[in-house]
């Protein structure tokens, strides 16, 4: 037996940024190994270049204010017609998410 563990260190993607304008480069339904959690990973490319992602968790029902709900409110239910769209983070604090698509 290998005294080495066999496990590699997920690199975390930095959280988008109230008052930020970002471009949705990917969407992309998960389900987490252990407790099979479904939940939809986006990934974002701000204005510089720089990406950055949030993970929406998937239930029956989202309040507005939520991470999903206010993807869903603002971008509707079909996460592949996301990709391309610019939006805007007006608020990002816990129960208080808005973005708003960007013509």
């Amino acid at each position: 037996m290998s005294d080495e563990l066999d496990v590699e260190i997920a690199e975390a993607m930095p959280e988008p940024l109230e008052g930020h304008t970002y471009t949705i480069k990917k969407a992309e339904i998960i389900t987490t190994p252990v407790r099979a959690y479904k939940g939809l990973r986006v990934t974002l490319v701000n204005t510089d270049g720089t990406e950055c992602g949030t993970m929406l968790w998937m239930r029956g029902i989202a309040g507005e204010h939520s991470k999903l709900g206010s993807f869903v409110s603002a971008l509707g239910k079909v996460p592949n017609a996301w990709l391309g769209k610019k939006i805007k983070f007006a608020a990002w604090r816990e129960k208080q998410r808005i973005i708003e698509l960007v013509p």
